[in-house]
Formats: structure tokens, sequence, C-alpha cells
């Protein structure tokens, strides 16, 4: 087996994309397939790809450490994506099989090829312990994460690194910052105000919407922004260092998020927000990524702007929300 590093294949081999079918898998199946090279999406779930991307209809978690190597040997990749996973709202069982079992899989699977892709791991920025106010997080910021999510995708995340440090691996692990833009899941913020405005729209009533909190700040990245990112850890011949954060370096005010989606919407709106309960966490969270590194190692930098991508999601779902809404008068 050769040893893992650059590979001339990842300027133009095939790609894997495992969660192929979710909403940052489809854009990442979308980046590379408008490179002209072939892409395979393998997901469960049946969702509009890109015309010249495969669909492998299978649940990436269902598969075993000598299945996945299977499939993999078929289609020799130079690129796997791990875009595999559950939302960060699912059990704690979910989330630690959507997450720590695939990995883990897909790391033995690696192990057994006679060529070692390129793998693009994606973790998050939850795996930090909580920033100072005012502090971006770096590479180097300690990973002491409060939440299950966060634990969970630190798990994931050092089998990935583990790996990479045995020689085992070619792997880039991108952290990412608070995802937003066009598809954005109603478990989100963004994708819940999205869905009750629309709604409020197609009904021809103003929108209701009650919230708790809405203090803190956010660094929120484009999904589209974050595509680019992964194409560019995937294609780097030499990255340097293996793992990198992925976000615009600004911190939004998460009540911007609603304001934003309100107004680009121009849905009239009865907003309720209510105080969150004294405590360590009254002030809110504030997190944003100094994005630095992958600056200067991957020529990355985000390009679309918060509006820009508040703007595109409400067309989007605006758009989707009327469409579904109409009969399908073919059938009378």
């Amino acid at each position: 087996m050769r040893p893992a590093g650059p590979d001339e294949g990842l300027a133009r081999g095939p790609v894997v994309v495992l969660g192929g079918t979710g909403w940052i898998g489809r854009w990442v199946c979308a980046a590379f397939a408008a490179t002209g090279r072939p892409v395979l999406a393998v997901a469960r779930e049946l969702r509009p790809l890109p015309r010249n991307v495969r669909l492998f209809r299978l649940d990436a978690a269902g598969l075993d450490t000598a299945g996945l190597a299977c499939l993999l040997a078929a289609e020799r990749p130079a690129i796997v994506v791990n875009a595999a996973g559950g939302y960060w709202t699912g059990s704690l069982a979910h989330m630690e099989h959507s997450f720590i079992e695939v990995t883990r899989r897909l790391m033995g699977a690696i192990d057994r090829l006679p060529e070692r892709p390129r793998v693009v791991h994606l973790g998050t920025v939850l795996e930090y312990a909580p920033p100072a106010y005012g502090v971006p997080l770096t590479e180097d910021a300690p990973t002491a994460p409060d939440t299950d999510y966060g634990r969970i995708k630190l798990a994931s995340t050092r089998m990935v690194t583990d790996a990479v440090r045995a020689g085992r691996a070619d792997a880039v692990v991108l952290r990412l910052a608070n995802v937003c833009g066009i598809g954005a899941p109603v478990q989100s913020l963004p994708g819940r105000v999205a869905a009750e405005l629309a709604e409020a729209a197609l009904l021809g009533r103003p929108a209701r919407l009650e919230f708790t909190g809405l203090t803190g700040h956010r660094d929120y990245v484009d999904v589209r922004d974050v595509a680019r990112a992964i194409v560019a850890a995937a294609t780097a011949p030499d990255p340097g260092r293996r793992l990198f954060n992925i976000g615009v370096g600004v911190p939004v005010p998460v009540r911007e998020v609603v304001d934003g989606l309100i107004a680009a919407s121009g849905v009239p709106s009865d907003l309720t927000v209510h105080p969150v309960q004294p405590g360590p966490a009254a002030g809110g969270l504030w997190s944003a990524v100094d994005p630095g590194a992958a600056a200067q190692a991957l020529g990355w930098r985000a390009e679309i702007t918060f509006a820009e991508s508040l703007a595109a999601h409400w067309a989007d779902v605006s758009t989707a929300t009327r469409a579904a809404a109409e009969p399908d008068w073919s059938a009378a």
C-alpha cells in the first residue's frame, strides 16, 4: 500500500460524498460536479442532485467496515468527503452511531484500500471550549466541548487526526462555524424562521414568531462557501496542516438572523422575545473563528455576505413553499 500523501488524482479524480443528499452534502456534490469530476453520493434519502451526480441509495451508517471498503474499492475515488450524520437535535445514541461509528468504519475502510484517497471530514467549532468574549477561535484553541453534540463530533475528529498522525490516512478536518443559507434545515434558527415566514405569506397573515433569548453572537458562513472550502481542502496538493476552521471571522448578533429574514421576506411579523433565565449563559455565547489558516494554506475565504445568504435562503424557501401549494392540474 502506498503511503498517505498528495495524489495527482486530487486534481481530477472521482469523488465519493457520504451523506451526499444531506443539506451540506448536496452542495458539496454540486461543487465537485461543476469541475467535471465523476461524483457519487452515498445517502439513504432520495433528494434532487445535479444531473451528473450518481446516487447510491444506502445509509452509510448501515454499512460495516468491510462493506464500505468494498464500495470504495469499486469506485476508486481520489477524494472521500464525510458529510454523513444526523442533526444536533438527535438522540445521544443516534448521534453516536451516525457520527462516531460511521467515522470509525470509514477510517477502517480506508486502511483496507490499495490506494488511499484524500478524506475531508466535517467537524464543528462546537468541538472547542466556549471561547472568551471577543477572542476568535484558532485551530490551537482548547477542545473542551460543553454539549453532547460537540463531544461526539470531537471524538469523530480525533479518529481522523489520529489516523493522520499514525501515517494511515491522508485527511483534512474542517471545523465549521454556524452554517446558513439555501436549504438550511428547520432545526436551525434560520431554517425555522424562514419556514414560519413562508407559511404566513402563503396563508396571507402576519407571522407570529416567538423565541427565548436571541442573545449572543455567532459566526455565520454560507453553505456555498463551505462547499468551496471542502473542494479547496480536498484538492490542495500539500495543505501543510490537517485541521482548519471555516467561517467568515465576523460575529453576527443572533437577533439579526430573525430581523434579517423578516426584512428579506417583507412578511408582516409579530415577534415576541422572552428573556432568558439568569445564569452563566444569560448573556449569550460569543463565537467566531479566525479563518486565516484556511486563507493561507487553502486560498479560501468566505465570499457570500450574511445579508446575501439570508436573501438567497428566503427566495428559495418562499419559491418552494408556493410551488408545493400549487395543485397538480395535470391529474384533472
